[in-house]
């Protein structure tokens, strides 16, 4: 019993609008507190675009409306998505299940 595949555009659609899913909550990339931000988009990611791009320089890439803002932003939700659903494996396989939910939720309903 258990799921086997799912699919969803709700990570690379968000993307494409600024918006970045990370282990403390929603982040909006395009926000203008992000221009200076030198940290990675999420520390807890280990993405490509986490190890490699700074906030600052994708806000920049959003602001110059360079296609490269989709793809980077795409592929750390994607990476994202692949770390939750691992994350929420572990915890069913513990038996943690509800509370692991319970917490991104509580995240996420804080938003940024």
């Amino acid at each position: 019993a258990g799921i086997d595949l799912f699919d969803c555009v709700l990570p690379t659609r968000v993307a494409r609008n600024g918006l970045l899913f990370t282990h403390r909550g929603r982040l909006q990339i395009k926000a203008a507190r992000y221009a200076r931000d030198p940290g990675p988009a999420d520390p807890e990611c280990a993405c490509y675009t986490c190890r490699t791009f700074s906030r600052a320089y994708l806000r920049h890439l959003f602001a110059a409306r360079e296609l490269l803002a989709f793809r980077l932003n795409s592929i750390h939700n994607l990476a994202f998505y692949l770390d939750l659903m691992r994350e929420l494996r572990e915890a069913i396989e513990r038996g943690e299940a509800q509370r692991y939910a319970s917490s991104i939720l509580e995240k996420f309903a804080a938003g940024e």
